[in-house]
């Protein structure tokens, strides 16, 4: 499941003033007995449908899909320029339909998912198309179980690292093969997998064709090249059958990869097993040699129900504006485990290992949260940061009603 909840099997994303209440949240640390004075509370918005807190963003120079049950602009990516005044990037989901011939031969339309990049010169008031990352082509099975089908790619996430006069840019993404049938079906045990790539360049759009790296699961088939199985590298990651949602971001001199790790009981998702891990590496050399090491658990079960939800999903890792480095991710429950109820964004203490920032009491420090509760059918979705970015947190509001998926881009103004 991606970011927008487009997947069920995976599984898609209140935290209300109980449950902030219940977990004491605070912005930063006070004065008094932590134990007993009320922190101060996060900043906090409201998106839900009819609003006018969260303005929508649009992108000169893309359209949104004609198809009426698949469409939109999701999971968002900031990342500012190093070497641009007022520069900022933003990877994103276009959603779509394509034609395609089922294994009955009759005409089938496939929702398919692509990964664009827009350009904002003015610090996010305004954004453009730059590049169309990657598409979603048609091609022949790989695994040559039926036919022609379309390639996915979503979820991107970017990170830069900038030494002396040199630029690198990074990006991650999910990519998997889709069955030929009318429905979002991607083929989830052979064929998702995450990509790695990396490009020495001045702008993020030199990452179209760039080399990377592919890594998946125990079941990733052969056609799909993985270099890295991914649960090989630590015991603890032996159950987890999907890697999903992937950020990435450069700190400490490593490329860390933070992804969900998701578990199953059956064909059903396991909240209370699923949980999001850290990866990290030098990042030296070709990025099919890269070396990666297992860094451990950032959030788990736990860590959901105390924004009373069942899983955390679609980490995104930035800097606040103080330079503290923090972690935005997406609260899923409802009774089906997979609804998108809020944003929060977590103060984080460390990445390698993994750890949330807690206050002297132990709370979680929460530094900003962002809902969408005025209707049962309008979600939302998965969030993302810059603190160079004027739009402040960007979220998706998703609307699953009528069982499609229309997506939108809101800017919250919360700059944590």
């Amino acid at each position: 499941m991606h970011r927008t909840s487009l997947s069920r099997r995976p599984g898609p994303r209140l935290a209300t003033a109980a449950a902030a209440a219940l977990i004491g949240v605070a912005c930063d640390g006070g004065s008094g007995d932590a134990a007993t004075t009320p922190p101060p509370a996060p900043l906090a918005v409201d998106c839900s449908r009819g609003t006018t807190a969260c303005t929508p963003i649009s992108i000169s120079g893309d359209t949104v899909a004609a198809t009426p049950t698949f469409s939109g602009f999701a999971d968002p990516a900031l990342r500012a320029d190093p070497t641009l005044a007022n520069g900022v990037w933003m990877a994103y989901s276009r959603l779509g339909g394509k034609p395609a011939t089922g294994a009955g031969g009759a005409p089938v339309g496939v929702p398919v998912v692509a990964t664009h990049l827009a350009r904002s010169d003015d610090g996010g008031a305004s954004w453009r198309l730059e590049a169309k990352l990657w598409d979603s082509p048609l091609v022949a099975d790989p695994e040559a179980l039926g036919p022609a089908s379309y390639f996915g790619s979503e979820t991107p996430s970017l990170a830069v690292k900038r030494v002396g006069t040199q630029t690198t840019w990074y990006s991650v993404r999910l990519s998997y093969f889709l069955a030929p049938v009318s429905a979002y079906s991607p083929r989830y045990a052979s064929s998702w997998t995450v990509r790695v790539a990396a490009a020495q360049a001045a702008s993020p759009a030199a990452l179209v064709g760039a080399p990377e790296t592919v890594l998946g699961t125990t079941t990733t088939a052969a056609a799909y090249g993985a270099h890295l199985r991914l649960n090989s590298l630590s015991p603890a990651l032996a159950a987890c059958g999907l890697w999903n949602n992937p950020a990435i971001t450069w700190h400490g001199e490593r490329l860390h990869l933070i992804t969900e790790c998701v578990e199953f009981d059956g064909a059903a998702t396991s909240a209370t097993r699923s949980r999001i891990v850290v990866f990290s590496t030098d990042a030296s050399g070709a990025p099919s040699t890269w070396s990666w090491r297992y860094a451990g658990v950032l959030a788990d079960f736990a860590t959901a129900q105390a924004f009373g939800g069942q899983r955390l999903v679609s980490a995104d890792v930035s800097s606040g504006r103080d330079g503290q480095l923090q972690l935005t991710v997406a609260v899923h429950g409802g009774s089906t485990g997979d609804v998108g109820q809020s944003c929060q964004v977590l103060e984080l203490a460390s990445l390698d290992p993994p750890a949330l920032a807690r206050d002297g009491a132990g709370r979680l420090v929460v530094r900003a949260t962002q809902t969408a509760t005025a209707d049962p059918s309008w979600h939302t979705g998965a969030c993302t940061y810059d603190a160079a970015a004027a739009t402040g947190l960007i979220t998706v509001v998703a609307n699953r009603a009528g069982g499609g998926l229309q997506t939108e881009l809101r800017a919250t103004a919360l700059r944590p």
